[in-house]
């Protein structure tokens, strides 16, 4: 594992490059073997630096949780990335310090109680949501171009930037099959793409049961009011200034994000 020293250096400019827009040399470039307990520890002194700066975590986020797309990429597994209360969007998304982002919807889970243990289940889930949201997340990754590893992503906070949500809904799924069953669909006023739940590990109460129990790995767990974005359900959309993004689905309700100045 890489020496505490580095993890600081390496989290420190991510962090940094938030603001200034600037970019970062990859962690697998610089580091021989790269792994993911070296990953999560770069994430886990970013969090760190956060809370230091008097952010405040509001839950999580979840990548690569289409089976298909690991396995195309021979990824081993999902990865997530934390939310920070800073990171959270009025429906308008300020382009002047982004370099190359992206937008994608997803179904966002809201804790009513604590979810904890390693053998946490999507029925636990399920019992214990507050409620379900319609969300928008940018990810905006702090590398001069998408050609990075999965490690590097996992790293760089699973490369969130920002999220927009919408008023979660008490009603509720029925079971896990109804939350997989669930459609959406995600425009940029010019082209239409469509999703379902089962994108998300095959249901997103699975998605978040599978975060429960790797939180419990590193001794955490997702405490009541915290959110989860279970994963993108449709390919993102480049966010360019002026564009108009919109996420719906007959369960869930509606979201949009704007993008405005320029990258």
């Amino acid at each position: 594992m890489i020496d505490d020293a580095t993890v600081d250096v390496i989290a420190r400019e991510l962090r940094r490059a938030e603001f200034d827009g600037g970019s970062c040399e990859l962690p697998s470039a610089r580091i021989d073997g790269l792994t993911w307990a070296d990953a999560r520890a770069i994430a886990r002194r970013r969090d760190a630096l956060r809370l230091d700066d008097g952010d405040t975590l509001i839950g999580y986020k979840l990548g690569w949780t289409s089976k298909a797309m690991r396995e195309a990429l021979n990824i081993a597994r999902p990865n997530w990335g934390t939310l920070w209360r800073s990171q959270v969007l009025d429906g308008r998304l300020d382009l002047g310090r982004l370099r190359h982002p992206k937008a994608e919807p997803e179904i966002v889970f809201v804790a009513a109680e604590p979810i904890e243990g390693p053998s946490a289940t999507a029925g636990d889930v399920l019992s214990l949501a507050a409620g379900w949201a319609l969300g928008i997340e940018v990810v905006h990754p702090r590398w001069a171009s998408y050609d990075f590893t999965w490690l590097d992503n996992t790293a760089d906070n699973s490369s969130s930037s920002g999220v927009v949500i919408n008023t979660p809904t008490t009603e509720g799924f029925a079971d896990q099959q109804d939350v997989a069953d669930a459609t959406v669909e995600f425009s940029d006023e010019t082209t239409t793409r469509r999703g379902k739940g089962s994108a998300a590990m095959g249901s997103p109460a699975e998605a978040v049961a599978w975060l429960a129990r790797s939180l419990a790995d590193e001794g955490e767990r997702i405490e009541g009011g915290q959110l989860v974005f279970t994963g993108g359900l449709t390919a993102p959309f480049d966010v360019t200034a002026g564009g108009l993004y919109t996420a719906r689905s007959p369960k869930l309700g509606e979201v949009r994000l704007v993008a405005h100045g320029s990258s």
